[in-house]
């Protein structure tokens, strides 16, 4: 079993330290949609945090309407 774990430590080892070359080029246009991307997620985030936030407020605490009766 020591061994096993010895060559798959090795293994992913080599996996980080060899150098490949990334042959990318990022236009414009696609750093645009990528920004476009994560600011959606950012506000998709932040809107359903405060839905569930007040969701979870009004569990919590007593309405108006309980305390007349």
């Amino acid at each position: 079993m020591k061994i096993l774990s010895n060559a798959l430590f090795a293994i992913i080892i080599f996996g980080i330290l060899t150098p490949t070359p990334a042959h990318a080029y990022l236009d414009g246009a696609t750093v645009s949609m990528a920004l476009q991307a994560l600011t959606g997620a950012v506000a998709s985030i932040l809107v359903f945090g405060k839905i569930y936030w007040s969701r979870l407020k009004g569990i919590f605490s007593r309405s108006k309407t309980s305390e007349q009766d």
